[in-house]
C-alpha cells in the first residue's frame, strides 16, 4: 500500500505537486489566526485617523503634482509661477481624502482669451462662468446642497474650457493653465468615511508583506519562529503605514495601489526565484539556504526599485522621454523611431550635432505592457523592474559557477540587489541602458552555459540571435560586447586544443559575426553614412569637438567617476575578489567563468578612456554592475569564512553598501518630487 502511494506521488507532474507545495506553505502561513489581527487593526486605525481632517494643497506645475494630474501637458514656468495647461479637459484628483465632511477646494487658473471655465467637483458643476484672462482664484465650497460631492471619499476637480491652440505649440489642444489647488475639510461635521480602495490596499500591502518574509523562512526555521518573524515584521511594516497616513494621508493613498503590487509581486518572485536557484545550488540544508535568500535577494531587488520608481509621486528624469516615443510607437508611427530622425539625436544640453543610430529595441519590447491593467507609464516601469531583478539570479547563477561556494553566489545576489549605482539608473530613468544590460547578461550567461557542451546546432542559433538583439539594442552596447565576447574567444581557442573547446571558440566568434550581420542589415546600415557625416563635422578642427572636456585632467575624471557611482566600495570589493583568486587561492589556470567576468570587468577602464574625450561615461558604468556584485560577492565570501568576528564585518560591509544605496535611492526620489 505504501509502496502504491509513493509510485503515484512520483508519477505526477513536478508542476503540480510544486504549485501544490506553494498553496500548502502559503495556507499554513494564512491559517495562523494572529496574522489576521494585521490587516483588521490596520483598517480600524486607518478608520480613526481619517477622522482627523486635512488640509491639502497642490502646487500645480512643481514636480510634487506628478501622483494628481491628469491629462495635463507638460510643466511650465514663469516668474512667480509654476503652471499646466490643462487638455480641454483636464482632471486634478485627490485619493483616500474620505466623503461626508463639508470642505472648499480653491483653484488658481488663468485663460489666455475671455472664455467659459467648468469646474466640475465630484461629478457636481459648482462653477460655470466666463473668465478674462489674468491669474484668479476659483473657490467652491461642498455642503449639504451638494450630496453627491459630499459623498465621494476622492476628490477629483474637472476643469472645462474651449480649445485654444498655442502657436508655442500647435500640436497641443490647450484649455486653462492651473498654477495651484487648495483642498480644506471642515474641522467638525460627523463622521468621515475614508475611501474603500485605499484600505483594501494598504491592508493587502501587509497580509503580502508577512506571506513575503513568512515564506522567506518556511522550511529553513522551524513554524513558530517563521510565524514570529513574520508577523514582527508586519507589524513594523503596518505601524509605518499608520504613521505614514497621519503625516500624509493622500500621498499614501495614492502610492496604496502601487505598495500592494509591489508586495504581492516581490512573493511571487521570492516562490518562482527558490525554484529556480534551487535547481543550480546543491543538495542539503546549505544548497536549500543559499538558494532561499537568492531568491529572497531577487524579490528585494525588485521591492526597492519598482518600490521607489512607481510611486506615482516618483519623477524619474527620463521618463517623459521614453513615454513619448513609446506612445509615438503605439500610435503607429514606426518610422519616427526606426529612421534617423529626433530619437537618434543626442540631448541639445550637449552642445553636440552628433548623430547615434538610438535603437527602437526596447520601445518594440516595452510595447506589450500596454496590455496590462494599469497605466502605460506604471506597467513600463513594472516591466523595467522585473527584467533588472531577474538579473539578481543571474548573480547567484554567475557566482555558483565560480565554484567557490554557495558564499559567493548568496553575496553576488545580495550586492547586486543592493547595488548603488543600479538606483542612480533608475533615478535617471535609462531604460533602454537598463533593458540592454539585461541582454547582455543573457547572452554571457549563455554563451558560458554552451562553453561546456558540444555546439549544437539550436545552441549556436540561439546565441546568433540573442548577440544580434545585444547588438542592435545601442552602439556602445554593440562595442562592448565584441569586445568581452571576442576577448573570450580568443582565450578558448588558446586553453586547449581540444577540438570540443576550440569549437566552442568558433562557436563564439561566429556568434559576434552572425550578430553584427543581423544588426547591419535590419538597423545599423540605415546609419553609416549619417553617423559618418555628422562625425566628420564634430571632430573638425574649427568645431573643437574632439577637445579634452576635464579641464583637471584623469584626476577629475576619476573624481567625478567615483561620485557618479554613489560608493566606491562595491569596485572595491570586486577588485579585492579579482586579487583573491590569483593571491590567495592561487588560481593559475582561472575557470571560464572567472575569465568572463575579468573581460566584463575590464570594460569600465576602456569606458573611462573613452569619456576622457566625450561625457558619455556614466550610464554605461552600468554594465559593469554584474561582474561588480558577483566577484565582490567571492571577496564578502572569503572574509565571511574566516569565522565570526570576519562575519561581523562582512554584515558590515553589506550593511554599509546598502545603507548608501538606499540613502541615495531615497534623496534622489524625495529632490526628485519637490
Amino acid at each position: 500500500m505504501a509502496s502504491s502511494s509513493a509510485q503515484h506521488q512520483t508519477g505526477r507532474p513536478r508542476l503540480i505537486s510544486t504549485v501544490r507545495d506553494e498553496l500548502s506553505a502559503l495556507v499554513r502561513l494564512l491559517g495562523w489566526w494572529p496574522a489576521w489581527l494585521l490587516p483588521v487593526a490596520l483598517a480600524i486605525a486607518v478608520v480613526l485617523l481619517t477622522q482627523r481632517p486635512v488640509a491639502v494643497e497642490v502646487d500645480v506645475g512643481s514636480p510634487r503634482d506628478e501622483a494628481f494630474v491628469r491629462n495635463f501637458h507638460t510643466r511650465l514656468e514663469q516668474p512667480g509661477a509654476t503652471y499646466r495647461w490643462s487638455d480641454v479637459y483636464g482632471y486634478i484628483a485627490l485619493p483616500g481624502v474620505g466623503g461626508s465632511r463639508q470642505f472648499t477646494v480653491e483653484l488658481t487658473l488663468d485663460v489666455p482669451r475671455p472664455a467659459t471655465v467648468t469646474v466640475i467637483v465630484n461629478g457636481e458643476t459648482l462653477f460655470d462662468e466666463e473668465v478674462s484672462p489674468g491669474w484668479r482664484t476659483v473657490e467652491v465650497a461642498v455642503d449639504e446642497t451638494h450630496p453627491v460631492a459630499l459623498a465621494s471619499r476622492d476628490l477629483v476637480v474637472e476643469v472645462r474650457a474651449p480649445q485654444y491652440r498655442d502657436e508655442t505649440a500647435p500640436g497641443e489642444s490647450r484649455g486653462v493653465r492651473v498654477d495651484r489647488l487648495a483642498f480644506r475639510q471642515a474641522g467638525d461635521g460627523g463622521f468621515i468615511w475614508p475611501a474603500l480602495a485605499p484600505v483594501v490596499w494598504l491592508c493587502g500591502a501587509v497580509l503580502a508583506l508577512y506571506l513575503l518574509v513568512g515564506r522567506t523562512l518556511w522550511g529553513i526555521a522551524a513554524p513558530r519562529r517563521s510565524h514570529a518573524w513574520a508577523f514582527a515584521t508586519a507589524i513594523a511594516g503596518a505601524a509605518a503605514l499608520a504613521v505614514l497616513y497621519v503625516v500624509s494621508r493622500v500621498d499614501l493613498a495614492a502610492a496604496s495601489g502601487q505598495l500592494f503590487a509591489t508586495a504581492l509581486t516581490g512573493l511571487g518572485l521570492l516562490v518562482l526565484g527558490d525554484r529556480l536557484l534551487r535547481r543550480w545550488a546543491p543538495e542539503g540544508s546549505a544548497g536549500t539556504t543559499a538558494a532561499r535568500i537568492g531568491a529572497a535577494a531577487v524579490a528585494l531587488a525588485f521591492i526597492l526599485r519598482f518600490g521607489g520608481m512607481g510611486l506615482p509621486q516618483a519623477v524619474i528624469i527620463d521618463m517623459p522621454w521614453h513615454m513619448k516615443w513609446l506612445t509615438t510607437l503605439l500610435a503607429g508611427n514606426w518610422q519616427a523611431l526606426y529612421y534617423p530622425g529626433g530619437l537618434s539625436s543626442v540631448p541639445a544640453e550637449w552642445g553636440l550635432e552628433l548623430l547615434i543610430p538610438k535603437s527602437p529595441l526596447f520601445y518594440v519590447a516595452a510595447a506589450p505592457a500596454a496590455l496590462l491593467p494599469f497605466d502605460l507609464e506604471t506597467s513600463v516601469k513594472w516591466l523595467i523592474c522585473l527584467l533588472d531583478s531577474s538579473v539578481t539570479a543571474l548573480a547567484f547563477w554567475f557566482g555558483w559557477r565560480l565554484r567557490a561556494g554557495y558564499r559567493t553566489a548568496v553575496g553576488a545576489a545580495v550586492l547586486y540587489a543592493l547595488m548603488p549605482l543600479a538606483f542612480r539608473a533608475f533615478a535617471y530613468g535609462i531604460l533602454p541602458t537598463i533593458f540592454t544590460q539585461w541582454l547582455a547578461a543573457l547572452l554571457f550567461a549563455f554563451v558560458l552555459a554552451q562553453s561546456d557542451r558540444p555546439p549544437r546546432p539550436a545552441a549556436v542559433i540561439g546565441t546568433v540571435l540573442l548577440a544580434a538583439l545585444a547588438i542592435v539594442a545601442f552602439p556602445t552596447v554593440a562595442v562592448f560586447v565584441t569586445l568581452v565576447l571576442l576577448g573570450y574567444a580568443v582565450v578558448l581557442a588558446i586553453r586547449t586544443t581540444a577540438m570540443a573547446r576550440f569549437r566552442a571558440a568558433w562557436q563564439v566568434g561566429a556568434a559576434v559575426a552572425g550578430g553584427w550581420l543581423i544588426a547591419v542589415v535590419v538597423y545599423y546600415g540605415l546609419y553609416v553614412e549619417p553617423v559618418f557625416a555628422s562625425a566628420r563635422a564634430l571632430l573638425g578642427a574649427e568645431s573643437g569637438g574632439g577637445s579634452v572636456r576635464w579641464p583637471g585632467g584623469p584626476a577629475e575624471l576619476v573624481t567625478w567617476t567615483a561620485d557618479y557611482v554613489v560608493t566606491m566600495l562595491p569596485l572595491l570589493l570586486a577588485v579585492t575578489g579579482l586579487a583573491a583568486y590569483f593571491v590567495v587561492r592561487r588560481t593559475r589556470r582561472p575557470g571560464l567563468a572567472l575569465v568572463l567576468l575579468t573581460l566584463w570587468l575590464a570594460i569600465l577602464p576602456l569606458f573611462m578612456a573613452a569619456n576622457y574625450r566625450m561625457d558619455m561615461i556614466g550610464k554605461h558604468l552600468f554594465f559593469t554592475t554584474l561582474p561588480v556584485a558577483v566577484l565582490g560577492g567571492a571577496a564578502l565570501a572569503l572574509l565571511w569564512a574566516r569565522g565570526r568576528w570576519s562575519g561581523v564585518l562582512t554584515a558590515l560591509l553589506v550593511g554599509v553598501v546598502g545603507w548608501q544605496g538606499l540613502v541615495f535611492w531615497v534623496e534622489r526620489l524625495v529632490r526628485a518630487s519637490t
